[in-house]
């Protein structure tokens, strides 16, 4: 297992940097996903599966997208991560865009990638939500590909994805909650990566949280939808309202979470932070958004896993 991520033990930062450059280089050449003709959604009630770590295999995990939109793995990062990746997170969240630490050293890649007015605007929008985007901190985003390897994740998305499996530099993230959690608005990724990639979501809490816990964990719509919702109320143009999810489609669920566990979901599967007027405890989660590579959105800047 690849050892806990400290100061010492994370790769070396100039190497990480580097290897982290390459692989956006290597992502420009990926073809664009097909734009498939519009459609209505349709939606299939149903229940998230869930399963223990150990049973997993890339068959189930397609299978269960397939099926239900998304997968329930219970325990699949060991515990021993757990109090090290806070850590991590913590020390990313303090860097604040402060150059010089292995928290912060974004490849020149992701600055030519993303215009300066749209890296700044996605940093305030991180900084205001307590988050960050992995990829600025090379030697923990180097850290956690080998950790996802040890866990066999590459070859779980290979299964599941039909095809080498990319990651995306936006939709990384690592994320330590605020007490104060704002009401967000019920999405599907893919309302603003594409309707037509080929995508798998891992949601990977570092803390229980959800149900009652008084964490913040997520709201989920238990339906496979296959296409995207439209209802023209929601705050944004990529949201659903609340009136439209509690009118038209199952009843709500909000599961609870231990730490480590993780949540597996597709680009149309209907979520949000969890939302409830009061919040007592943070809670620390990993994001990380894997598309096929020949189906891969480049207005989320693929990075490639080779």
């Amino acid at each position: 297992m690849t050892p806990a991520p400290t100061h010492h033990s994370l790769p070396d930062a100039a190497a990480s940097r580097a290897r982290l450059d390459a692989r956006i280089l290597a992502a420009r050449s990926f073809p664009p996903p097909p734009e498939p003709a519009p459609r209505p959604a349709q939606v299939t009630v149903t229940e998230v599966p869930e399963v223990r770590a150990g049973a997993l295999t890339g068959p189930l995990l397609r299978d269960a997208i397939a099926a239900s939109g998304a997968l329930l793995v219970r325990g699949l990062l060991p515990g021993a991560h757990h109090a090290p990746l806070r850590s991590a997170i913590d020390a990313v969240l303090a860097a604040d865009g402060g150059l010089g630490t292995p928290w912060f050293d974004p490849p020149p890649a992701l600055l030519a990638a993303m215009p300066a007015r749209e890296l700044a605007i996605s940093r305030a929008f991180h900084r205001s939500s307590g988050s960050a985007m992995c990829a600025e901190a090379p030697a923990v985003a180097e850290y956690l590909l080998a950790l996802y390897e040890t866990l066999g994740l590459n070859t779980l998305a290979a299964h599941c994805l039909g095809g080498r499996p990319c990651l995306s530099v936006k939709k990384w993230v690592l994320r330590r909650s605020h007490k104060a959690v704002e009401e967000a608005g019920w999405h599907q990724d893919g309302a603003f990566m594409g309707a037509g990639i080929q995508s798998i979501n891992l949601w990977l809490p570092l803390t229980v949280c959800g149900a009652d816990t008084g964490a913040p964990g997520l709201d989920i719509v238990p339906a496979r939808i296959d296409g995207l919702l439209r209802d023209g109320e929601g705050t944004f143009d990529w949201s659903v309202s609340p009136a439209y999810v509690k009118r038209e489609l199952p009843p709500a669920e909000s599961p609870r979470f231990a730490a480590g566990d993780a949540l597996f979901f597709d680009h149309f599967f209907l979520h949000r932070t969890q939302y409830r007027p009061q919040f007592s405890r943070p809670r620390y989660a990993v994001e990380t958004w894997f598309f096929a590579e020949g189906r891969a959105p480049a207005n989320q800047v693929p990075l490639s896993w080779r």
